[in-house]
């Protein structure tokens, strides 16, 4: 069992979820919905190009590798307690109750910080969309018109998770169609002309250690998401079972979508055109010319809408993982109620509240809200990942690990020397601004459970 329940619990039926309500379909398309594969790709491909050349599609690919060893470390501890708080429920049980409270706590964060850049691109490209481009640069706009799409994606995650699923499903089939599309056509088409005024495009044999960290830190933040069916566990039709092959399944079509489209657009674009798109939206870049001139508006669209379906199903995990923090008396009990539909629909609304905050100040206050949240997300990323395949082989035991040595102990330990690996020579060369974010969602985490006990002993004297 996990360690330390709160003795003085709220009644059971407050705080069931909606019990068998997902299936394995259902459970893959908010792993891939998660990952906003439209918005992901096109902000990223032209950062891929700048770091590792023409070596991106190759980077996507062995990126999934490391990835795909959390998914099985994940996988084992799921079958043996599946419980929506993932992380922070898997480790507290080895590690203890304040290792475990600041996995979750890194989670929320990190999910926090990533919804900072979904939300300024779902109000750029909302913008875009119905023709108010001047409106696209401001960042009071941004700010505004990012909230009120929160608020209403929002709205829909605390309705319950049946039509949270059948948005995702619809909002999933129109980005993925649109974006295949445009591979499809950059894959086809003619490559343009190499530029009047080529720069040196870099080339695998020119790839240094600190440009390989920060590409595989890009693909880190490009994957994740897939932990998206393990925070449903608890809903679905098959607790211990259909999280891991919905991830699994969830991985393998993103290896071929991302690889593949990297590949088309270097073919089609070249990597100095690449390059000099940087942090820019590559879809725009490229959309007249392959789709025609309206193909910038419908790839608005696919970005619009990936960036809504990934804000979606990045509230749902956030607001499970404090619904289950709040179960075991980790956070306020309130947290832990849930409504008739079986949704944690108070944990929705607190994180919701969380998220507008600091989208409202980082859009307001930072040149670079895309890069510096990248960075630290991707970071806290890797932090939680290692620590979490790190609790495998302690939270079996010597005798549970050793009838599964592979699955318990080697997988954890290849994925954590990855990570580990990958946050050490990144955090050398990440922003000042990226490293202070992380380092204050580590401080906070890590000071949160002495100061509400110390709040709570003074109320009790």
């Amino acid at each position: 069992m996990p360690e330390s329940l709160p003795t003085a619990a709220a009644p059971q039926q407050q705080r069931r979820l909606a019990r068998g309500s997902v299936g394995l379909s259902v459970s893959t398309v908010f792993s891939l919905a998660s990952t906003a594969p439209a918005y992901s790709l096109a902000v990223t491909v032209g950062l891929l190009a700048a770091l590792v050349g023409d070596a991106a599609p190759l980077l996507l690919a062995v990126s999934a590798i490391p990835v795909v060893l959390v998914v099985l470390c994940f996988g084992e501890l799921n079958a043996a307690e599946p419980d929506c708080g993932t992380c922070y429920a898997w480790t507290t049980k080895p590690f203890g109750r304040r290792v475990g409270f600041l996995t979750g706590w890194v989670v929320i964060a990190a999910c926090v910080l990533v919804m900072t850049n979904l939300m300024q691109a779902a109000a750029i490209y909302g913008y875009t969309v119905v023709g108010l481009e001047g409106l696209a640069d401001s960042r009071l706009a941004q700010a505004g018109a990012g909230i009120v799409l929160l608020v209403v994606m929002a709205a829909l995650a605390a309705r319950g998770i049946t039509l949270a699923a059948r948005t995702q499903v619809v909002l999933f089939a129109v980005e993925a169609l649109l974006l295949v599309a445009f591979a499809v056509r950059a894959a086809l088409a003619t490559p343009l002309p190499a530029p009047l005024s080529p720069t040196t495009g870099t080339t695998i044999a020119d790839l240094s250690t600190s440009s390989v960290v920060a590409g595989f830190l890009v693909a880190v933040f490009l994957y994740w998401g897939w932990d998206s069916s393990f925070a449903v566990n608890e809903e679905s039709a098959d607790p211990a079972g259909t999280p891991v092959r919905a991830a699994l399944i969830a991985m393998g079509v993103l290896v071929v979508l991302y690889a593949g489209f990297a590949w088309a657009v270097t073919a089609y674009a070249g990597v100095d055109r690449l390059v000099a798109v940087g942090e820019g939206d590559v879809l725009a870049e490229f959309a007249t010319s392959l789709m025609g001139s309206t193909g910038g508006t419908v790839l608005a669209g696919a970005v619009l809408v990936s960036a809504l379906a990934s804000a979606q199903t990045t509230i749902l995990p956030s607001a499970r993982a404090m619904f289950s923090m709040s179960r075991r008396g980790d956070l306020p009990s309130t947290l832990s109620r849930v409504t008739g539909l079986g949704s944690p629909a108070r944990a929705t609304w607190v994180f919701t509240g969380l998220a507008a905050g600091a989208y409202a100040v980082l859009v307001c206050t930072s040149e670079a809200v895309l890069a510096d949240s990248v960075a630290a997300t991707a970071l806290l990323v890797s932090a939680y990942y290692a620590l979490t395949c790190a609790a495998v082989p302690f939270y079996f035991g010597r005798r549970g690990s050793a009838e599964r040595p592979v699955r318990r102990r080697v997988v954890p330990l290849a994925a954590v020397g990855t990570f580990g690996a990958a946050l050490v020579l990144s955090v050398r060369d990440s922003s000042t601004t990226s490293l202070v974010a992380a380092a204050l969602v580590l401080g906070t985490g890590l000071a949160y459970p002495s100061l509400t006990r110390h709040s709570q002993q003074r109320q009790d004297r």
